[in-house]
């Protein structure tokens, strides 16, 4: 034994034990680059922000709705005043058409009951111009002709007496003819018919036309 060399009962194989446990580091502490307020304004803004962006999208979308409710609407507002036009032009046509086809049939029988007035009226302004006149005529239907002898009756007596009056079967009742040597005074209800009708004719050609 004693001749053994003598071994250290510690042999340090490694530096460091490996049974001693050593403290962990630190971490490592990094100060904050923004402050809570910072943040707090940072998110604030970008709510904002995203509010923002979503209320104009809201508008823009509202705004296209609207004008595509509004353009749908025109769309139907024309077609109907179309329509409304269309149906007012046939209304108006028939209206007319039913006027001119009641004047037309009634023309006759109102120169008839008021012929008689008529006829007293043209002699009452026609004579009293004749006083000159040598010899003077009047033509009417038999059922006029009391009414110019009546209103002749009330003429001066000297132009009466040349007055000559001629009953007409041929003439319509209500119908004069005054006449004298250069003129002549007439009321004829189919000429009276014939220029309403022309006055009428731009409706008529409407009604036809249209």
């Amino acid at each position: 034994m004693d001749g053994l060399m003598h071994i250290p009962r510690t042999i340090m194989l490694f530096g460091e034990d490996f049974d001693r446990v050593e403290d962990a580091p630190e971490p490592e502490v990094i100060a904050p680059t923004f402050s809570i307020g910072e943040l707090t304004e940072a998110r604030e803004a970008a709510w904002q922000d995203g509010h923002a962006v979503g209320l104009q999208e809201a508008a823009a979308e509202s705004a296209a709705s609207i004008r595509r409710a509004m353009e749908h609407i025109a769309t139907q507002l024309s077609e109907e005043r179309d329509v409304v036009a269309v149906r007012a032009e046939q209304h108006a046509k028939t209206i007319a058409q039913l006027l001119l086809d009641s004047l037309a049939a009634a023309f006759p029988e109102l120169c008839a009951r008021h012929g008689d007035d008529e006829v007293r009226a043209i002699i009452r302004i026609v004579m009293p111009g004749l006083i000159q006149e040598p010899a003077i005529t009047v033509r009417a239907h038999p059922r006029t002709i009391a009414a110019v002898a009546q209103e002749i009756a009330h003429a001066d007596p000297e132009l009466a007496a040349r007055i000559t009056t001629i009953e007409c079967d041929a003439m319509a009742p209500g119908d004069v003819r005054v006449t004298w040597h250069n003129g002549a005074a007439i009321r004829d209800a189919a000429k009276l018919w014939h220029d309403v009708a022309e006055a009428l004719l731009p409706i008529k050609e409407t009604i036809d036309g249209g």
